[in-house]
Formats: C-alpha cells, sequence, structure tokens
C-alpha cells in the first residue's frame, strides 16, 4: 500500500508490504495527495520491532514532559531517544495505551527511510506522534529548512510569525487574530522554506483539523507580556540568535546545527525581526497593523539610517508623555550616539521602535557582562519602559525646536502622578479650545 502527503511543499511516500494497511489518523487526512509522482522522501513502513546496533552511540534523549504550573516540566520517562553510527541514525520512540516502540531508521545519504513500527496485525497507524514529528524535524534539517515553534497569521495580505519561549503567548496572538477574521496558518508548529528570495511559512499537521496552509513571511516577532505594546527592531547576531532558540535543532549533529545557523541567518537578514512586548488583547493587533504601514517604516528607516551615518535628525513630538520638557508639536534635534559620551540617568534619548521612534528620559543603568541594560520612562508615564539595551538607542535628544527658539530639554521636576495629571488637563483643555475654533 502506498500514500502520499504534501506537507510544506514536499511530498513524503509512505509505501508498506502487500497484505499491510496504512491508516494514518485523522490530523493527516486534509495533507494526504495522490497527484504527483516526485517524491521528496520514501518510507518504508513494516510492522515489526527493529532492535538499534550494540555499536550505535546514544546521542540524544528527550524525556517526557509534563505540564505544571512553572510551564512544562521533564517526568523522567522516556519519550524518544537518538543514536547513531557510521551507517545510519536511529530514532526511538516510547509509546503507552498500548506500550510499543517505533524505530526509525535514517541511512546516511541514503535512501528510503525505515519505520518499524513495532505494531501487530494488518492495519498500522505509521505516524502517531511525535513520529510524524521527527520524521518533519530530520526531513526539514536535511533540506536546509527551518521547524520553529511559532504561531503564523496572514494579516492585510502579509504573513507574520510569532514565536517565544513556552507560555509567552503564541496561541494567545494566534485567537487575536482569528477573532479579527484574518487566517492563521498555525498556533503551534511551522515549517519555514527558503523560496527564491525570500521565505515561505507552511502549516503542519498537529490538530485534528489542520490542513495545508502557507504565505510568505514579511516580519518574526520574539514575543512576551508585557505592560505595554511595544515592538523594537533587531537586527544581525541578535536576531538570529533569538530565531534560533525557539527553532527545533539537532544539538548533537555538528553538521546540522552548521546548516540550521545558516538558514537562521538567511531568514533573519532576509525578513523584518523584532521583539514585541504585548498585552493579551485586540489592540495589539491594531497596534502592529499601524506600525506596518509602509511609509512610516520607510521614513523611519531614513532616520535611522542617517543617525548611523553620524548626521542629526530632526523628528516631531506627538504625545504628552514628556510635558512638559517637550511638548506636541515640538522639533527634537536628535545627536547620534557619542561612544565619548557614555549614557546617564536623566537624559533623553530616542529608542529605536518599529513604526517611529520613542523619546524617554533614562532612569536607570546597569552595566552586565555583554551589554549595558537602561530603564526609561516618560516624564508623565505612570508605567516605566521595558529594560532596553545601548543598541536600541538610536540617538540622543540634545535640543528642542519651539516656534523660532532652540531651546535645551529640561530635567523633570514634577512627580510623576503630578506630570500625568498635569498633562491630562493640558489635553482636555487643548480639545476644547480647538472645538471652540471650529
Amino acid at each position: 500500500m502506498t500514500i502520499d502527503l504534501v506537507i510544506a511543499g514536499k511530498r513524503i511516500r509512505l509505501q508498506s508490504d502487500e497484505g499491510i494497511s496504512l491508516r494514518p489518523d485523522e490530523r493527516f487526512a486534509a495533507f494526504i495527495n495522490a497527484e504527483g509522482s516526485d517524491q521528496e522522501l520514501t518510507i518504508e513502513v513494516k510492522p515489526g520491532r527493529a532492535s538499534i546496533p550494540a555499536g550505535a552511540a546514544k546521542v540524544f534523549n528527550a524525556p517526557l514532559l509534563e505540564d505544571a504550573p512553572g510551564g512544562p516540566q521533564q517526568s523522567g520517562e522516556p519519550f524518544w531517544e537518538v543514536a547513531a553510527d557510521e551507517k545510519a541514525t536511529y530514532v526511538m520512540v516510547t509509546l503507552k495505551e498500548p506500550v510499543r516502540f517505533p524505530v526509525l531508521i535514517i541511512p546516511r545519504g541514503k535512501m528510503p527511510w525505515q519505520l518499524f513500527a513495532d505494531e501487530t496485525g494488518i492495519e498500522i497507524n505509521p505516524l502517531p506522534y511525535p513520529v510524524d514529528g521527527l520524521i518533519l524535524y530530520f526531513l526539514t534539517s536535511l533540506k536546509g529548512d527551518i521547524m520553529i515553534h511559532g504561531s503564523g497569521v496572514i494579516c492585510d495580505g502579509r504573513g507574520w510569525i510569532f514565536t517565544g519561549k513556552s507560555g509567552s503567548g503564541k496561541t494567545t496572538m494566534a485567537k487575536i487574530f482569528d477573532s479579527s477574521g484574518d487566517r492563521v496558518v498555525h498556533d503551534d508548529r511551522l515549517i519555514l522554506v527558503k523560496e527564491g528570495a525570500g521565505w515561505m511559512m507552511h502549516s503542519t499537521p498537529v490538530y485534528r483539523n489542520d490542513e495545508p496552509r502557507s504565505a510568505e513571511v514579511d516580519h518574526l516577532w520574539i514575543i512576551s507580556h508585557g505592560k505595554s505594546n511595544i515592538s523594537t527592531p533587531l537586527s544581525g547576531a541578535e536576531a538570529a540568535g533569538l530565531i534560533l532558540a525557539n527553532c527545533i535543532q539537532q544539538n548533537w549533529d555538528r553538521e546540522a546545527s552548521a546548516q540550521l545557523m545558516a538558514s537562521v541567518t538567511d531568514l533573519a537578514a532576509t525578513v523584518k525581526v523584532s521583539r514585541l512586548s504585548f498585552l493579551p488583547d485586540s489592540r495589539v493587533r491594531d497596534y502592529i497593523v499601524a506600525r506596518e504601514n509602509a511609509p512610516a517604516g520607510t521614513a523611519t528607516a531614513a532616520a535611522t539610517s542617517l543617525l548611523t551615518e553620524g548626521k542629526e535628525i530632526v523628528i516631531t513630538a506627538g504625545g504628552y508623555s514628556m510635558w512638559p520638557a517637550i511638548k506636541p508639536g515640538d522639533r527634537i534635534i536628535i545627536s547620534p550616539p557619542d561612544p565619548e559620551k557614555p549614557l546617564k540617568t536623566g537624559r533623553v534619548v530616542a529608542l529605536r521602535r518599529d513604526g517611529g521612534f520613542v523619546v524617554h528620559r533614562i532612569t536607570a543603568i546597569q552595566k552586565g557582562k555583554l551589554s549595558t541594560f537602561i530603564k526609561t520612562q516618560g516624564d508623565t508615564s505612570m508605567i516605566p519602559d521595558p529594560w532596553s539595551t545601548e543598541k536600541d538607542v538610536a540617538g540622543q535628544a540634545r535640543e528642542i525646536i519651539r516656534g523660532d527658539k532652540t531651546l535645551k530639554i529640561s530635567r523633570r521636576r514634577m512627580p510623576y502622578f503630578i506630570g500625568k495629571i498635569a498633562a491630562t488637563l493640558i489635553k482636555i483643555w487643548g480639545s476644547i479650545a480647538h472645538r471652540r475654533e471650529k
């Protein structure tokens, strides 16, 4: 019997000896595709049990994880393990109900692979969890693709990925976009494939109602829960490292690790990557959509480029978070970071944000082994900003232009809550005066 599955654009052919029926569970129903003949991988499925050669060395062990209040915890019970010798890689899985030990054998540089299902009878489920994921895991590595824990959505025709550690909010983000009518590619496990000059994300069979979905990747966010919605652009080694931390890796195989690192580096250089601190409600979607506005993004990129070249820029203040030191409509002169003038508390800096800059005052500085961390806060903001690094500082606010005068930026003189009340009253009064003028 032969069954073809098409997952992430790759045709995987499962075949068994005559008289043995293959019955994948319903997760794979929408991925079965009989049209086509050029398979990426053939797997010979056999009902019996395989033994791992005595000379094969165990290179990896994955114990069973159990849900706990603080996140998944290792139970100590066996789940799957990997052994290898000069001829092949051997992956053995421990399953319960009923107890059995499927073994996937991957010959070095050869096809087909073999899967010993350790089942009796003439009907076999060849892809019980986690056998299916392990097959995809090794196949994506072989092809230079990326398997990542993340949620993928399509919003306004653009493909966005939200990835992070367990509990960071990947499923929450998928639900927020789904409830707004956006298409969810998947909320748990994605395969990223290089196509042309870009990258495509693809769904994988995890849930009973999964189906093949894909989209070109436009932006990838490393997410975490926060007290406000803040998106900060990342690049280079920092972006690649944070993506890599959320990828499924063969860290026991030097060649596979090098291939994954190369693919992740290309991904980080090809698509936009940002860190996103977010509140778990629909406002985060509105925030992201607003900042993905193309003209604003282009202007910010141009301004950042000028600062990198050592040139000053001038931006216009649009809010009351720094009132009265900086008022709406003030033009702020931003100077490039100066290595000769280290950052100090009390100074006002421009922090990089997707879609623009945030100009706030430094309230604390903490030096780490590799980076210096800074805490900032608006003079009328009751909640401080998340910790940033020196790399997030686009420049220092040197002066402001108010009308026909150039002024130094004054120090904070009021407690935060008094400044907040005063700024709110000024804002209300301004709105009333504006309506009267009409």
